[in-house]
């Protein structure tokens, strides 16, 4: 008789228990006051240039940022010594080096076209590939130019992969350029929606001068 009396006194106890608990989460509040998350600034592409690419000019993006060279690397010779030339020889008429060279107040960007005819230029996609025929590309800051540098990235790989010429009227070539440069420490610089307009000076080097063919 005592186990049932105990039994329903549990029976008419434990609404009351339930109706506690309920009351008692509903006034449970939770707050939550950590440290305020870290704003890191948004990379912010530059925005490419709608005017068509002016003369004695060579700009592309080179990582997020546009890049526009400008500049002869000449400040005492003449601008066509080095920066924007064709070098040819005797030993060999098929073949040459044609070098575009722009920079900024910064940097210094180059093409160096190697094996081929100015005359030759410009071929059709797809472009064979051919031994002794390529492009190199480097860019590197300005001044401090320095080969094995960290901040000097280069890519060396066949003409028509990376740097292809499109127009070569009156000696003056436009084309286009893109690629992934590489520095000596690995570091990668990634080069889109390049451009060129360069006048081109022919230089004759006799067969076995320096820069010769």
């Amino acid at each position: 008789m005592k186990v049932i009396k105990t039994a329903f006194l549990c029976i008419r106890i434990l609404p009351v228990i339930v109706l506690i608990l309920v009351s008692a989460c509903d006034k449970v509040i939770i707050e939550s006051s950590g440290p305020p998350l870290p704003r890191y600034p948004a990379i912010r592409k530059d925005k490419k240039p709608r005017t068509p690419v002016p003369l004695g000019c060579i700009r592309g993006y080179f990582g997020d940022y546009y890049r526009t060279f400008n500049q002869h690397i000449e400040k005492v010779q003449p601008i066509d010594s080095f920066s924007n030339c064709y070098f040819y020889g005797n030993c060999d008429e098929a073949s040459g080096q044609i070098n575009l060279i722009r920079c900024d107040s910064s940097y210094v960007f180059s093409m160096f076209i190697m094996g081929y005819s100015l005359d030759s230029l410009p071929s059709t996609l797809p472009v064979p590939s051919e031994f002794g025929r390529f492009c190199e590309m480097q860019f590197s800051p300005l001044p401090g130019f320095s080969w094995g540098s960290p901040k000097h990235y280069l890519l060396d790989d066949f003409y028509g992969r990376n740097v292809f010429i499109t127009d070569r009227t009156d000696d003056i070539l436009t084309g286009t350029f893109e690629g992934t440069l590489r520095s000596s420490t690995g570091d990668i610089l990634q080069v889109k929606d390049g451009e060129f307009k360069i006048k081109i000076f022919r230089k004759f080097m006799p067969c076995g001068k320096t820069g010769g063919k």
